[in-house]
């Protein structure tokens, strides 16, 4: 799947939907060594409760059920799931978003997903996480080194997609690269993380068959609102007709990584999230996180920590609502001096969110910079911001009168000055409360990040459940 944001993921059947039988008869069972080589690695057998993310047209599920395990699967496309449906009635079997699972905490013994999670939707594992039993087992497939493949030429109709469209499938697949795919399990929480080999070949009669199960699968629909379905389908066959043999069918054998990992059955020392106990339950709690759940859908940890006395946070937060409306503080310039200022004294929690806020405003490459130290892409106005953050935080006795003329010459007045330290100071304020205490990032902030944003946040805290 592509980058889905909330309640659009409804969009994902017009790719992978509009030809679901074909999908379900020609492509799919292509699958099948990737599907039973992931069965064996996680012992699925009877007795087994497993779920299929981003099931498709089933037949995962149904060569689990096949083993003996009590199955479920989820899918965004609601013609693949009446597939899915059909081949497997005895299973529960439903349409919807991966990121917000139907099912209650600690269902599964085993959770499944078939490249169905990407590097662009790396979140969803936080819903995994959720359902799978203490103990339970996941495992995933992406695809590999796809160039290395020989069978590539399988995958390049796909490049005939807009250029924006070839990038994100760049992205996708990242979690394939070394290293990365561990990372993301270990950042989860996951235990006993490996990266195993995947058993993956395609094989058609023809090159005209081939053509027509591609066509049916997601990534190739985006090449055909490119270049139109006459021009995608010659171009597959002219493609596979160059691998044709006598008396064998194509076949293309293409790099599959698989990850298998275990929800830990008990919480571990490294998970800690704040050295306090939660607040116990009380209206007032209730409402401090009540703002998160309508919001995020979870309570942050922070928020766990500041719901001892939400008074607190309150007050806090007003002033920098205070300082926010005196200096005339832009959504820009606040990221900017919250992610200079965090990153100075090595507050991960607020580097990492405000990171993201930054990074779906201006750009990954811009708030990673100012993670990092490097002003690269801000204007000479937010680079005296930053510079003037860092220094109060680094250092509030090393200012001197030319530093704060520096902001004057910034084109900044006295008012704002005072209004953007104030808002520095209280920001410090917060980040020392939050590490102080322990207050970790939450795992599902950290999994949501930009690749490149999260490794620039290489300090502080890591994140906790």
């Amino acid at each position: 799947m592509a980058d889905i944001p909330v309640e659009q993921w409804r969009g994902v059947d017009e790719g992978w939907g509009r030809r679901a039988a074909e999908f379900a008869a020609l492509s799919e069972p292509g699958n099948c060594r990737e599907y039973v080589a992931m069965h064996q690695h996680l012992d699925v057998g009877a007795g087994v409760r497993l779920l299929d993310v981003a099931c498709g047209s089933g037949l995962a599920i149904e060569l689990a059920v096949a083993r003996g395990a009590s199955c479920a699967g989820l899918d965004a496309s609601h013609r693949l799931v009446a597939v899915a449906q059909d081949r497997n009635p005895a299973s529960d079997v439903r349409t919807g978003d991966m990121h917000a699972l139907p099912w209650e905490d600690d269902t599964f013994d085993v959770v499944t997903s078939f490249r169905g999670i990407w590097g662009t939707t790396p979140d969803a594992v936080a819903e995994v996480r959720r359902v799978l039993r203490p103990g339970g087992r996941m495992g995933l497939t992406v695809w590999g080194h796809i160039k290395a493949s020989s069978g590539a030429w399988a995958l390049k109709p796909f490049t005939l997609a807009a250029d924006e469209k070839v990038a994100n499938q760049a992205a996708m697949v990242s979690l394939g690269r070394p290293g990365v795919g561990e990372d993301l399990l270990s950042r989860w929480g996951f235990d006993d993380v490996q990266c195993i080999e995947i058993p993956f070949a395609w094989e058609f009669p023809d090159p005209e068959t081939y053509a027509r199960a591609l066509a049916a699968t997601g990534p190739a629909y985006e090449a055909i609102q490119s270049v139109g379905e006459e021009a995608f389908t010659q171009y597959a066959v002219d493609v596979a007709r160059e691998h044709v043999r006598d008396g064998l069918p194509l076949r293309a054998e293409i790099k599959v990584v698989g990850y298998v990992a275990r929800k830990p059955a008990t919480r571990t020392a490294s998970l800690e999230v704040n050295f306090l106990p939660d607040p116990e339950p009380s209206p007032a709690v209730d409402e401090f996180y009540a703002g998160d759940l309508e919001e995020l859908g979870y309570v942050m940890n922070s928020s766990r920590l500041w719901g001892r006395h939400p008074q607190s946070w309150k007050s806090l937060f007003g002033l920098i609502g205070t300082a926010t409306e005196l200096g005339g503080l832009s959504f820009r310039q606040r990221a900017i001096l919250v992610t200079a200022t965090a990153a100075t004294i090595s507050d991960s929690y607020c580097s990492m969110a405000w990171g993201a806020k930054f990074a779906k405003k201006s750009g990954p490459d811009i708030a990673a910079g100012v993670l990092r130290g490097s002003d690269g892409g801000l204007t000479p106005q937010e680079s005296a911001l930053a510079a003037w953050a860092r220094q109060v935080a680094r250092d509030p006795n090393a200012t001197t009168a030319d530093d704060v003329n520096s902001l004057r010459n910034a084109g900044f007045d006295d008012m704002q000055i005072f209004a953007i330290t104030v808002y520095v100071a209280a920001r410090i304020a917060l980040s020392t409360v939050n590490d102080a205490l322990g207050s970790a990032p939450d795992v599902e902030l950290a999994a949501s990040l930009h690749p490149e944003v999260r490794e620039a946040v290489a300090f502080g805290r890591p994140p906790g459940e």
